[in-house]
């Protein structure tokens, strides 16, 4: 924070932005080709046209500027400002195309780029709008910084700093640009390995290329009003859970595994998934128990236990109909959520491990010397000071956010549980919905939630930096 003492150079940020806007114009050419496919002129017209103009719009500014050198503080405000920027261009073809009011094709957006899967859209919205939201969803997932820095920036401190400010890990290979493009030759080939799963499960062309793109990004949009559930047959819930699961992982582990076999068993992060994703069906299970009118089979509360833990959002059911309890159970695995590193949102399980022997190490110290130092370890990392701040302010953060959130959504008439659930999901970045969330609900809750998504795609701290003065006036507190 001290390094926000001065201004960022909004000059650089600018200067990064034509960069963005330029990839996310070729970003926008992939809906025209599948309006093309589709026989769909008119939506192709309206994609062609933003994708023209934000591209045009990019180079202009590219141009413009001198090359700058982005400090810390340029590269967290660029990661926090490129969410917004992308959902409000997308939106614009977005409305065009289905009539929708711009207030809803933003929050469908939105909704879209941080991979939530929550919608106010009309259910006859058509192909294209299905292809372009599920598209909008798998590039959100790898974001479109990371395709901006595999295409355009130098390698260099620069392309480091956007990728620690966007994805808070260090690069997996020599350099920032060998790591994105690694990255994104992963998320292709799991992307490719769902979508021909899928079509093995009886899935048409378009719906598994649709649920391929939206299961691995984690985002949860359905090419049907009533999601998973109304695909007939077994195979295809089992399949997009296995995808879900595939984006949920940290990406660095897909190398590590490929080169041995048992890094599986040994990742940290994965073996707790599964410690918490058994322990949830048990409790979901036992909260449907308590309901003799809801009969739910074990493999729809398997599925749904994954999917929100994954942070996916697809579902087999009603949630509406879910009583108080299971409602709560599904809140708690959408706000511990999937790994780091991976596509998935929620606090993250390597946040909560961190957290947990937090505690374990303050209580060990009561029965240690005070002189005696010890250094906080997770299975022998040493946890520097910094690392366990973020964390704790992350943590607290996230829970004052749901507190906020659920209360604005009460004043307006929301039941408490319902309400804690609908703001879990879209700050989770999840997309299930206890019926809260419709084109009906008013403005100010749909930009609530708008709010919460992007606080959780983007990891909350970097955007509340946005609303501190001092990241764009000299002096101001």
């Amino acid at each position: 924070m001290y390094e926000l003492v001065s201004p960022i150079n909004t000059y650089a940020v600018a200067k990064y932005i034509g960069y963005l806007l330029m990839i996310f114009a070729l970003v926008l050419t992939v809906p025209v080709g599948a309006a093309l496919l589709l026989g769909d002129f008119s939506s192709a017209y309206y994609y062609a046209l933003t994708s023209i103009i934000t591209g045009m719009l990019g180079f202009a500014i590219y141009k413009v500027l001198p090359e700058y050198e982005l400090e810390t503080k340029d590269a967290i405000v660029l990661a926090a400002l490129a969410f917004p920027l992308i959902s409000v261009v997308s939106s614009i073809p977005m409305s065009l195309t289905t009539g929708m009011p711009f207030i809803d094709a933003f929050f469908e957006s939105v909704s879209a780029t941080t991979t939530t899967g929550l919608s106010v859209a009309p259910t006859d919205a058509g192909p294209v709008f299905l292809f372009s939201r599920a598209w909008s969803q798998w590039v959100g997932g790898i974001g479109i910084i990371l395709i901006a820095l595999s295409v355009f920036v130098n390698p260099g401190a620069s392309a480091f700093r956007i990728y620690k400010a966007y994805s808070g890990e260090k690069p997996i290979k020599p350099t920032v640009v060998s790591t994105t493009r690694l990255i994104g030759k992963i998320y292709v080939a799991i992307t490719v390995i769902a979508t021909a799963i899928l079509l093995l499960s009886g899935m048409s062309l378009f719906d598994a290329i649709a649920h391929g793109l939206s299961s691995v990004s984690t985002g949860g949009f359905s090419t049907r009003p009533g999601s998973v559930g109304e695909f007939g047959h077994i195979l295809v819930p089992l399949t997009i859970a296995i995808a879900c699961i595939m984006g949920a992982i940290n990406f660095e582990l897909y190398p590590e595994v490929l080169k041995n076999p048992k890094k599986i068993a040994e990742n940290l992060e994965l073996r707790y998934f599964f410690i918490i994703a058994g322990i949830g069906t048990l409790i979901f299970t036992f909260s449907i128990l308590q309901d003799p009118g809801i009969q739910l089979g074990t493999t729809e509360i398997a599925f749904q236990v994954i999917s929100a833990l994954t942070t996916a959002g697809f579902s087999t059911l009603d949630m509406s109909v879910l009583p108080d309890s299971s409602k709560a159970a599904l809140s708690g695995l959408m706000w511990i959520g999937g790994s780091i590193g991976s596509t998935a949102g929620g606090i993250k399980i390597f946040r909560l491990i961190v957290l947990a022997g937090l505690i374990r190490f303050v209580f060990l110290r009561f029965f240690l010397p005070k002189e005696t130092v010890t250094p906080f370890r997770i299975r022998g990392r040493i946890i520097e000071n910094d690392e366990m701040y973020q964390i704790t302010v992350f943590v607290a953060l996230y829970v004052v956010i749901v507190i906020v959130s659920t209360y604005i959504l009460m004043l307006h008439g929301i039941g408490t549980e319902n309400a804690i659930f609908e703001v879990s999901s879209a700050l989770g970045t999840v997309g299930l919905s206890a019926g809260v969330t419709d084109a009906t609900m008013p403005s100010i809750l749909k930009l609530v939630l708008c709010f919460d998504m992007l606080l959780g795609r983007i990891e909350i701290i970097p955007i509340l930096i946005l609303f501190m003065p001092r990241t764009w006036i000299q002096g101001a507190r």
